[in-house]
């Protein structure tokens, strides 16, 4: 097996831990969105369709970024790069168009989309050559 450079591994393992924090941020950022009145007795503030799509999307893209996590550690770098870039820009997106940047939760949604996009680009880039089955061998 080829050794790895140091480079690559160094830009790799940032791109993992750009996918974990960007993931970690992003959950714990959506699920501080539920709009919870009081705990005792249980109450919800008026729930909007649009906080609904956001919150169920925010999650979704959270749990998608952390297995992108667990694509970049086991180096299936098409697969972390392509997801993460995907994921990061539609969470980028709805915490931009949907919602505004209004306060500091959808701001730390943003950077954290933003730090899928980086580890996603970082992954891609990395990636290993595929076979073109196209081509015309002579």
């Amino acid at each position: 097996m080829a050794k790895e450079s140091i480079t690559r591994r160094t830009f790799l393992d940032l791109a993992a831990a750009f996918f974990l924090i960007g993931g970690i941020v992003a959950l714990a950022s959506t699920i501080v969105m539920i709009p919870i009145a009081t705990i005792y007795p249980f109450a919800l503030r008026i729930v909007t369709f649009v906080t609904l799509v956001v919150l169920v999307v925010g999650v979704i893209c959270a749990v998608e970024a952390l297995e992108c996590y667990s694509f970049a550690s086991k180096r299936l770098l098409l697969k972390a790069g392509m997801r993460g870039i995907i994921v990061g820009a539609i969470l980028l997106s709805l915490s931009i168009g949907l919602i505004g940047i209004q306060d500091f939760r959808t701001q730390l949604v943003a950077g954290s989309a933003v730090l899928m996009i980086i580890g996603g680009v970082i992954c891609y880039i990395y990636r290993e050559p595929t076979v073109d089955y196209y081509s015309k061998k002579s």
